[in-house]
């Protein structure tokens, strides 16, 4: 379905639609991602949530409509919740949706029960952490003989740096850059991997726009103290492109929040160990009285 949204059409799906408490799931990767893992993750919440996930502007099969911002993406969080009429509504960010799901809590909140951010980083600062990681990693992966593009570095940095010249070249680095994600590169999947990016819509010029002009100067370390919405801070041990250290920050610097690292994970610890992840959420939505048959019980930090 689409909803038309601050002038762009986006394109959303609702699961659990019966169910009164809804989640807003926000993607990452603007230009790559789209509404998919998400649904995959947290589809199981359905069961008792009205589970909302959509594309971003410039993403997927939303409109490519400028402009590209954390700031717009955040109004569109905010048009859509009033547009689908939701009432107060949980945000789920991971990755660049966490950015946005900060860049919301703290500009908006007004309608916000809670959040959940899943490895993601409070400024652009922790990018010479992602490039230092990558470089220690990059041996590794060519020691290996998978089934997928073999990318050089200068073609890695071109889509690290914002500079990706076309839809195709997009779409082969991504797809060889997919073995630094996995929490332990031996056991890769290559088929599964080139599967879910050929599933996927490139939007080169979305991503370039996003990575040069928002992400490197992006900075929520000074509004993050003044939100006393809760949060739950989650992150993968092995996550390469956002640390551990990233959300330590966050969890830090956020008057009320819990922080989880996976050990077994990557970058995406909702599907590397999605049992236990889920189980989490549920006790923190517990935890904020959020759901059927809830009651707060405060926080933590």
């Amino acid at each position: 379905m689409y909803a038309e949204v601050n002038g762009a059409e986006l394109y959303y799906e609702v699961l659990g639609e019966e169910n009164d408490d809804a989640i807003v799931i926000l993607h990452g990767g603007p230009g790559i991602s789209d509404h998919q893992k998400g649904k995959q993750a947290y589809e199981p919440l359905a069961d008792d949530y009205k589970v909302v996930v959509y594309d971003h502007r410039g993403c997927g099969q939303s409109s490519l409509t400028e402009p590209y911002s954390n700031a717009q993406y955040a109004a569109d969080v905010e048009g859509l919740r009033e547009e689908l009429d939701l009432g107060e509504i949980v945000i789920i960010g991971g990755s660049y949706g966490g950015f946005i799901t900060q860049e919301y809590a703290t500009t908006f909140g007004d309608d916000l029960a809670g959040f959940v951010l899943r490895d993601t980083a409070p400024t652009g600062e922790y990018e010479e952490n992602a490039w230092e990681n990558a470089r220690e990693s990059w041996d590794e992966m060519k020691s290996y003989e998978f089934d997928i593009p073999d990318i050089s570095w200068e073609e890695f940095s071109r889509v690290m740096d914002g500079n990706v010249r076309s839809d195709e070249e997009f779409e082969r680095v991504w797809l060889g850059m997919l073995p630094l994600y996995a929490p332990d590169m031996s056991e890769f999947d290559a088929e599964a991997a080139a599967e879910s990016v050929e599933s996927l819509d490139f939007h080169y010029e979305t991503h370039n726009q996003m990575f040069t002009e928002e992400y490197p100067n992006m900075d929520y370390t000074d509004g993050l103290p003044d939100v006393d919405t809760p949060a739950l801070v989650t992150v993968g041990r092995h996550d390469w492109i956002t640390p551990p250290e990233a959300s330590v920050e966050i969890a830090d610097l956020l008057p009320d929040s819990r922080l989880v690292v996976y050990e077994s994970s990557g970058h995406s610890p909702n599907l590397d160990q999605q049992d236990q992840y889920l189980a989490r959420v549920r006790e923190f939505f517990d935890e904020i009285g959020f759901g059927p048959g809830t009651a707060s019980v405060g926080g933590e930090n």
